[in-house]
């Protein structure tokens, strides 16, 4: 089955013979109301001294009805075929030619106007005819100059009064007619896309107003002054009961066919903008309650119908930003979980660590564990900060974590281990302009030694809590991902009792308030020597909290990632690694 037709059927309801018949009897009621009007017009409209006949009254209008009857159903059978085929072959499960398809969509949004244009092309014909019918039909033994004048005078009432007739029988073609296409177009146009249909008639809302208001209210007030002006001239030479009784039937009857019109077309007009907008209040009402699975048919290529399609496209839009939020926040809980969900807990030492997104996803991550389990004395600590942050920034720090575990547990010489993840690193980001910086400590707790490479971030602070001075743990090394061939410098000095490493990310120190002001080194440097007698996880919490106090209302612009060491005294070689 074609994927229309799957469409089809799960939107679409499956179409009756009533739904083809309905289109050939509008034709019929159409005419009919055309006749009428017609008929009313030659018996009410008679210029004083004029008699008419019942062949000219009645006999000529219904035959020239039921004349155009059987023209306009015979076009409608002919325009009907290629719409009729193609709802066949979709219902039957068959794939539609897109010549075929064309063709079909072309037909069902120009069928109201070709059919409405053919109707009045038909009454002008019949009327002009009618027109030249009635300037012959005067007896010869009138004088020739009575004759001009009134033989000119009847085939300019004919001529307009079957135009009328005409008019109002395109009108409700137009109209009534386009209100049943609205329900047949979805099937044609299965994935909407019907407003820039090439080639197709479109009536825009404004033009259909003035349509509307000049087919309800200036047409039929300016036919009833007229007829009523030419009805007035009677009354010199007709008995004044008799012009009065006719003027009220007049009256009444204009009313009935004024008012049943006015009906009719605003009725088939309002449901043309009322349901459009009524359907697409629902959809918005299941959005915002969640379902995002809502569309609406397209039944139109005017203003409506565009607004339709604009809807179903944003809804695709909000459908694709709802996966990619799932993605990202499965992406999130993924890179989440790659950080320690539990620091270790280490005899002698005390260790805090925390690493807060601007993103859903980010580049910034944290790491702490044993290399080597056969020497639970040296543990590594790694902070790194990949350049930018989202999905792309988080691949590459999952790729850099799982490379620095693996290549630092093979060897014990901190410089060659960057060294190796850096060349690796370098084939994956190579092409995406992106690059990783990182500081990576080696803490050995039995020699009280601490051993560090910088790969071009900024430095780690280490307290002295006798001096109170802080010492900044530079070092030379180019960021991961920028040169494979890049060389790496270890660093190694001796740590004692109180003293507090914080490895941190420049997300904590650019951090900018209302102002523009950076929250800067100096005051992480302050606040470390404010409070150095607490644990690492208040210390942490510190640090943390006066950035946030300093940023205020601004919106986080980068990640933050921050871990505090305090070296204790070391009574028990004991520890604890998850």
């Amino acid at each position: 089955m074609t994927d229309n037709a799957s469409v089809l059927q799960i939107r679409l309801p499956a179409l009756t013979k009533c739904d083809w018949r309905s289109f050939g009897m509008l034709h019929v009621m159409a005419n009919a109301i055309g006749a009428a009007v017609c008929i009313f017009y030659f018996n009410y409209f008679v210029p004083a001294g004029v008699s008419i006949s019942l062949g000219e009254a009645f006999i000529v209008p219904t035959v020239v009805a039921v004349i155009l009857i059987a023209i306009g159903l015979r076009f409608q059978f002919h325009w009907e075929k290629t719409l009729m085929a193609y709802i066949n072959r979709l219902q039957s499960g068959l794939d539609v030619p897109d010549a075929m398809r064309r063709s079909a969509q072309l037909r069902i949004l120009n069928l109201p106007y070709i059919s409405a244009g053919i109707t009045l092309m038909m009454w002008t014909t019949a009327s002009v005819l009618m027109a030249l019918w009635h300037l012959t039909e005067y007896p010869k033994e009138t004088p020739l100059s009575k004759v001009t004048d009134m033989a000119l005078d009847q085939a300019f009432r004919v001529l307009s009064g079957t135009f009328l007739s005409g008019v109002a029988t395109a009108a409700i073609i137009l109209f009534v007619m386009e209100t049943l296409c609205r329900r047949l177009r979805p099937y044609f146009f299965t994935s909407g896309d019907m407003v820039k249909t090439p080639g197709a008639y479109h009536l825009k809302l404004r033009a259909r107003m003035l349509i509307t208001f000049f087919l309800t209210s200036v047409l039929p007030l300016g036919v009833m002054a007229h007829i009523f002006y030419h009805k007035a001239t009677t009354m010199v030479l007709s008995n004044s009961q008799n012009v009065v009784h006719e003027m009220f039937s007049l009256t009444l009857f204009l009313a009935v066919i004024g008012i049943s019109g006015s009906i009719v077309l605003s009725r088939h007009f309002a449901l043309s903008i009322v349901d459009p907008i009524q359907e697409m209040e629902n959809a918005m009402n299941r959005v915002e309650h969640g379902d995002l699975t809502v569309s609406v048919l397209v039944r139109s290529n005017d203003e409506l119908g565009l607004m339709a399609e604009n809807f179903n496209k944003m809804m695709e839009v909000l459908r694709e930003r709802y996966r990619i939020r799932q993605s990202l926040n499965m992406a999130m809980e993924v890179q989440q979980n790659l950080l320690p969900r539990e620091i270790p807990r280490i005899q002698g030492i005390d260790i805090a660590g925390a690493c807060h997104y601007c993103d859903e996803t980010g580049g910034d991550f944290f790491d702490v564990y044993v290399p080597d389990l056969s020497c639970p004395d040296r543990f590594s600590v790694v902070v790194g900060d990949v350049s930018d942050h989202g999905i792309p920034s988080a691949l590459i720090m999952t790729t850099a974590r799982a490379l620095l575990r693996m290549r630092s547990s093979m060897s014990d010489d901190v410089s060659q281990t960057i060294s190796d993840v850096n060349r690796q690193l370098c084939r994956d980001v190579e092409d995406s302009g992106r690059f990783m910086t990182l500081f990576y400590a080696e803490v050995d707790r039995s020699e009280l030694r601490l051993r560090w490479v910088n790969a071009g971030h900024d430095p780690a602070f280490l307290l002295d809590p006798d001096s109170g001075e802080v010492h900044e743990l530079k070092g030379v090394g180019m960021a991961l991902g920028v040169f494979d061939s890049a060389a790496y410098v270890p660093y190694e000095r001796e740590i004692t009792p109180g003293q507090i490493l914080v490895i941190g990310t420049d997300g904590i120190w650019e951090t900018h308030n209302p102002d523009g002001e950076m929250f800067g080194k100096g005051r992480l440097k302050a606040t470390l020597r404010n409070f150095q007698e607490a644990p690492a996880t208040q210390i942490l919490g510190h640090i943390l909290t006066a950035a946030d106090r300093f940023r205020q209302s601004s919106q986080a612009e980068d990640d933050v990632t921050l871990v505090v060491i305090k070296i204790q005294e070391m009574t028990v070689d004991t520890c604890n690694f998850p």
